[in-house]
């Protein structure tokens, strides 16, 4: 995948093997993977390095777009947003992370923002979606901002470790989004 999106103080952009330090380091920190999930614990080189190929896998079957969100001052790692294809079903179930140093700048919303924009205009998906743990305020947030209903709850959803946590669901079909955007 060649693709780069912008906003306003964001480039995302593919991953590279460039960015498996700053990948490992920030998944290492256990603040930022406590309502993350499907992180293996501990996160190791290795790990960043299968993440990398991964998001480059599915760049090329379709299946994932994958971006490392990099400030556009500086460069910096800041994050991963993504969106996961269901090319049958014309959905995307977008996912996102941020580095503990970069929450509350509201450098997510403004990603996620620009993620459905790229789901709807781009890839011309006809749903996307999103989960989060219930307790993760923040993350409902940033759905919401992206224009993103609540949906649902499903009870002990998941699990992380030996507990299980209720998920919360947000979505916005093409119909919602073209109210919003007047298209």
């Amino acid at each position: 995948m060649t693709t780069t999106l912008e906003t306003e103080r964001l480039l995302l952009r593919p991953f590279t093997m460039g960015d498996r330090d700053d990948l490992h380091h920030i998944l290492s920190d256990p603040q930022v993977t406590a309502t993350l999930l499907d992180v293996p614990e501990p996160f190791t080189l290795s790990d960043a390095a299968d993440w990398i190929r991964y998001a480059q896998d599915g760049a090329v079957n379709g299946s994932l777009y994958a971006f490392a969100m990099v400030a556009k001052h500086d460069a910096v790692l800041l994050g991963w947003i993504d969106l996961e294809i269901d090319s049958e079903h014309r959905r995307g179930d977008m996912a996102y992370w941020l580095g503990q140093p970069y929450w509350g700048r509201g450098f997510a919303s403004e990603a996620a923002r620009r993620m459905v924009r790229f789901g709807f205009e781009t890839l011309d998906l006809n749903r996307i979606s999103a989960q989060c743990i219930a307790s993760n305020i923040a993350s409902a947030r940033v759905m919401q901002k992206a224009g993103m209903r609540y949906e649902a709850a499903l009870r002990h959803g998941t699990r992380k470790g030996e507990q299980f946590y209720d998920l919360h669901i947000y979505g916005m079909t093409r119909a919602d989004y073209g109210e919003e955007h007047g298209t």
